[in-house]
């Protein structure tokens, strides 16, 4: 019996030591684990953090913004590489990936084949769009769990309700400053924290989705739902107030999209009733503040932009129309219109043309 009660405890004892060894490896798993996710935590942060300063440096177009900014991703690149190296995480692979390197190509081909119409200025420009494609990336690599997904959209609510706030304060508040004390130098229409009013309308375009999709959402409590729609009305209110007419126009596209999308969803009776409410209130926003101008900006399209001698925009549009003939697939070389246009110009003009005043072209 002695004999038989140690062959029948020998069982147990075994199982019990290999249920200590699964513990201690479970155990050792968490505590190596515990510096990667420390370390994921650190740049999904510091990405973050970059995103929100660039528009508020003016929209990181002074050379010391663009030098933060391109440091910082290189900082945080190489935290994330030596963080994937020591911790032996995988590199998740998005669809996206493919129009980024398809675009990276193009520029590299402009670069080393002599396709730039001004070297110099092609250079600047992919250096600066590297680290674009470095924010891209690290963002498809910290914020894998639908979590920080979630946080993520609620950080960027919040983060464009209280810039849009500056921006309707400094509109009506202001003193023809930058926040109050830096001078507007190129006495340009600038808006909120951004040198030129346009490019701040772009801010609340890719802004706006987040709380306005979080306001449709069913998983949200009610009054969070309707603290994101008031966050996205003010947010929208004030693409009017900047006068951004690319802006206004691509904001309706996008408001006509996500009610595409809304149609089609299993609950969209429910969903259209609440994005016609975020438009009536949007409407009573605009007829409370009543933005000054606004009609008159639509009506100045065709006028000249500064003096007799200057065509309007859509001379511009034309003209560029002529380079993209010669080179409708290559191009002159990212970021070199300026240096490219002058041989199509079809008029004379003491000011410098930068751009086609138009994304598609």
């Amino acid at each position: 019996m002695a004999s038989s009660g140690k062959e029948f405890a020998a069982p147990h004892q075994a199982a019990s030591d290999m249920a200590g060894d699964d513990s201690r490896l479970t155990d050792y798993r968490k505590a190596k684990s515990r510096p990667a996710r420390i370390l994921n935590h650190c740049v999904a942060a510091g990405t973050c953090l970059l995103l929100a300063f660039a528009p508020l440096a003016f929209g990181a177009v002074e050379p010391w913004a663009i030098f933060i900014l391109q440091a910082g991703t290189a900082l945080l690149l190489t935290a994330w590489a030596a963080g994937t190296i020591a911790f032996r995480q995988k590199i998740v692979f998005s669809r996206l990936f493919v129009p980024v390197l398809l675009f990276a190509a193009l520029v590299a081909w402009q670069l080393l084949g002599n396709g730039s119409a001004y070297w110099y200025a092609t250079w600047q420009k992919a250096l600066l769009w590297t680290a674009y494609g470095i924010l891209f990336f690290l963002v498809t690599q910290c914020f894998r769990r639908d979590n920080w997904l979630r946080w993520f959209a609620i950080a960027a609510s919040i983060y464009g309700f209280l810039v849009a706030m500056f921006a309707i304060a400094q509109e009506f508040a202001g003193n023809g400053k930058y926040y109050w004390m830096v001078t507007n130098q190129a006495r340009a229409p600038f808006f909120g924290s951004y040198a030129n009013h346009s490019h701040y309308a772009g801010l609340m375009e890719m802004l706006i989705p987040f709380p306005l999709v979080l306001a449709l959402a069913r998983w949200p409590p009610l009054a969070q739902r309707v603290l994101y729609g008031f966050s996205a009305a003010i947010m929208s209110t004030s693409i009017f107030l900047s006068q951004s007419r690319g802006g206004i126009i691509a904001f309706a596209a996008e408001l006509g999209v996500l009610a595409i999308l809304a149609a089609r969803g299993r609950r969209r009776r429910r969903q259209m009733v609440l994005l016609v409410s975020f438009c009536a209130l949007l409407i009573f926003f605009l007829m409370l503040i009543q933005p000054v101008g606004l009609w008159s900006r639509f009506m100045e399209l065709g006028k000249p932009m500064d003096t007799a001698h200057d065509p309007n925009r859509l001379t511009i549009l034309k003209d560029s129309l002529h380079m993209v003939g010669q080179r409708p697939l290559l191009g002159w070389g990212f970021g070199a219109f300026e240096a490219a246009y002058p041989p199509f110009r079809s008029f004379y003009t003491d000011f410098t043309v930068n751009a086609a005043h138009d994304d598609f072209l």
